[in-house]
């Protein structure tokens, strides 16, 4: 159970790490004034994933205090 927690505490630090990424390339995009169309296309490229991420992020936080109550359940017993 222990390991389970900490590979999810892992998950949502790459899950970070994703999300900073993903401003970084908004600000590389914006900064190299790249056509309309294509700032146009990677803007939602950009929107979907951080939906998604954040979505998982969601999900990874649900799971690991799913798996912490169970924890304390069973130490409780």
């Amino acid at each position: 159970m222990d390991r389970i927690i900490a590979n999810l505490d892992k998950v949502k630090l790459k899950l970070d790490e994703a999300f900073f990424y993903l401003d970084e390339i908004e600000e590389l995009v914006q900064d190299e004034g790249i056509d309309e169309d294509a700032g146009a296309k990677v803007g939602q490229a950009s929107g979907r994933l951080s939906s998604e991420l954040s979505a998982l992020s969601t999900r990874v936080d649900e799971l690991r205090q799913i798996l912490e109550a169970l924890k304390d359940r069973e130490s409780d017993e």
